[in-house]
C-alpha cells in the first residue's frame, strides 16, 4: 500500500501534465480550433480541419496491413509442422473474430492525439475466451521513465464501477467502507456526474497485479 501510493503520486504528475496537451490535441482535432465567442457574428467560425483530414487518412493506411500472429514450428518434423499449422489457423481466427484490425485503428488514432495508447489482452468471462480492449489512454497512470513499456516498473489502469458492480467483482469487501468519488473528467465531453467507486488496477513489474480503491488492497 505504500509502494502504491508514492507510486500514485509519481505517476500522477505526469499524468496531469500530459493531459493538458491531449486534451488540446482532442480540440484540434475535433475541429473546436478558435475561440468561437470572441469571432465577430458577420464572420464565419467554420474551420477547414486539415488535422482531422490528416488523422484519418494515415490511420487506414498504417493499419491496413498491421502485423498479424504467426506460428513457427518447433522443428521440421512432420508434427511440429502439423501442430503449427493448425495453431495458425485457430490464431487467424482469432484475429478475425476479435477484430484487431479495427481496434488497431483506434489505437493508432489514439497514439497520434494522446502521444501513447494502449490495447489490454484480457480473459472475457462473459464470453469464457480471450479478449482485447483499448483503453482511453488518459485513464492510464506510467512513470515518466525512458524505457521500453515492457520493462516500466509499475502500469495503473483507472476504472470505474457502480456499488453493484463493486459487490459482483468483490464480494468479499464491505462496499460501505469505500468513498465514491466523482466521474473521471477524461476530455472535452460531457461526462457524467454520477459519483463512482475508482479503482487502480496496478500492475507491478508485469507479474502482480493489485486492485485499489479508497487506499484499501481489494484484492491481489
Amino acid at each position: 500500500l505504500i509502494a502504491f501510493k508514492a507510486w500514485l503520486r509519481e505517476s500522477q504528475t505526469y499524468h496531469d501534465y500530459l493531459l493538458t496537451y491531449q486534451q488540446q490535441s482532442e480540440e484540434y482535432y475535433r475541429g473546436n480550433q478558435t475561440d468561437r465567442d470572441q469571432v465577430p457574428r458577420h464572420n464565419t467560425n467554420t474551420v477547414e480541419n486539415r488535422i482531422f483530414e490528416a488523422v484519418e487518412t494515415i490511420v487506414p493506411v498504417s493499419t491496413s496491413k498491421a502485423h498479424q500472429f504467426v506460428v513457427l514450428p518447433g522443428s521440421e518434423a512432420e508434427t511440429s509442422v502439423k501442430r503449427a499449422n493448425s495453431l495458425q489457423k485457430v490464431l487467424t481466427r482469432k484475429y478475425e473474430t476479435l477484430e484487431i484490425q479495427r481496434r488497431l485503428e483506434r489505437v493508432t488514432r489514439d497514439f497520434i492525439l494522446y502521444r501513447f495508447s494502449c490495447m489490454k489482452w484480457e480473459w472475457g468471462y462473459e464470453k469464457d475466451d480471450v479478449d482485447a480492449r483499448v483503453i482511453d489512454p488518459r485513464l492510464i497512470l506510467v512513470p515518466k521513465m525512458r524505457c521500453d513499456p515492457h520493462d516500466l516498473p509499475y502500469k495503473i489502469e483507472i476504472q470505474e464501477y457502480t456499488k453493484r458492480e463493486m459487490e459482483e467483482y468483490w464480494p468479499k469487501v464491505n462496499v460501505d467502507e469505500l468513498s465514491p468519488e466523482a466521474n473521471i473528467q477524461t476530455g472535452t465531453e460531457n461526462n457524467s456526474k454520477k459519483k463512482l467507486y475508482r479503482v487502480y488496477e496496478t500492475w507491478a513489474y508485469g507479474e502482480v497485479v493489485v486492485w485499489f480503491c479508497s487506499n484499501k488492497v481489494l484484492e491481489k
